[in-house]
């Protein structure tokens, strides 16, 4: 009887398991009586982009060539937006839904379809509206600039105060080295660089606000102008300062201003900030120097010519400081007097930076 025992129990497991496989045939029979089930391509990828009062949803398709259509719900799917796909518009369809959407974090379900009426598997994205609540907390201003300095080799480089709520971006507009109009949109940083820059032209820029970075709506207001006269050049000098009681090597970094007439503004020798001469360039690169307007010490005058003699005791470059420019160096060789604070002769050899 044992022996019989042991036969009866794999003869049931093998009954019980054509059982069970029978009936998962005949349900899986019912299942695809009408034919395999079939799910067209989900998209690639879904991008939302924030908007005022929208959000964009970006389809990026798959390959899939069957698909017709895009549907898409939101709000615990009782809302729901059908857009067609038209393949020659390229591979990225564009959704702007914005009917009943809530001011913040909208989620989107989206399905591919195809001719067949058949859909694919469900892609979740999550998106952003802003409305009134978030644009009564955008400032109405541009970021201040706290300090600018150029270089003489087509360079600016602008430093920013703080920055301000929900600012991604600063936009800047431009001549760069050849003239030409550009416009740069930086991130919101506390220092930008204007690569190649025409010097002694405009330079405007403005604040960009937005909730994130990928935004599709962006909040703007009117471009302030940059004060180029509070932008300073960095230079090397050296040299000799003669006066009636004084005679001194100069050497030191200088900050130079530009005039906006195609010169700069020095501090003369070492005399004083309060003492500044307007050198301009001219087409033969000679020099043209003259009391800078409004120099606190003034009246007073600059000369080149009758410069009393000789002046090279003390400094053996003294021979080379001629009055003229060199353009490829970007160095200012310039020997003048002053009068009206006292006689002085200042030469010097200059090499901006």
């Amino acid at each position: 009887m044992e022996r019989i025992k042991y036969l009866i129990y794999p003869f049931l497991i093998v009954a019980g398991l054509c059982v069970i496989s029978c009936s998962k045939e005949d349900g899986f029979k019912e299942f695809t009586k009408n034919g395999e089930i079939t799910y067209p391509g989900k998209p690639i990828t879904v991008i939302a982009q924030a908007g005022n009062k929208r959000v964009l949803l970006r389809v990026v398709l798959g390959p899939d060539p069957a698909i017709t259509k895009i549907k898409t719900y939101w709000n615990s799917r009782t809302d729901s937006l059908e857009t067609p796909v038209v393949r020659s518009n390229g591979d990225t369809v564009n959704i702007f839904v914005t009917q009943r959407l809530n001011e913040g974090a909208n989620n989107f379900e989206l399905y591919a379809y195809n001719n067949k009426g058949d859909k694919s598997i469900v892609t979740n994205v999550s998106g952003t509206m802003f409305s009134d609540n978030y644009l009564s907390t955008v400032p109405k201003t541009n970021r201040s600039i706290t300090s600018l300095k150029f270089s003489a080799f087509g360079k600016a480089t602008i430093a920013w105060g703080p920055a301000l709520t929900s600012e991604q971006f600063i936009e800047l507009k431009y001549l760069n080295a050849k003239g030409v109009d550009t416009t740069l949109i930086a991130p919101s940083q506390s220092i930008t660089t204007l690569p190649s820059y025409k010097l002694g032209t405009a330079i405007t820029y403005r604040s960009i606000y937005a909730p994130e970075a990928t935004a599709y709506d962006v909040l703007t207001v009117a471009p302030s102008t940059v004060d180029l006269t509070k932008g300073t050049y960095s230079a090397v000098t050296s040299g000799y300062l003669y006066s009636s009681t004084t005679k001194k090597l100069l050497g030191a970094a200088k900050a130079w201003v530009p005039s906006g007439t195609n010169g700069i503004i020095i501090t003369s020798g070492d005399i004083g900030a309060t003492t500044q001469a307007l050198i301009v360039i001219n087409p033969d690169n000679t020099l043209t120097i003259t009391a800078a307007p409004g120099s606190a010490n003034g009246p007073f005058t600059m000369y080149t010519s009758g410069l009393p003699t000789p002046y090279t005791a003390g400094w053996l470059n003294s021979a080379a400081c001629n009055n003229t420019y060199d353009p490829v160096t970007k160095t200012y060789k310039v020997r003048y007097g002053i009068s009206g604070t006292g006689a002085r002769v200042i030469e010097e050899i200059i090499a901006l930076n």
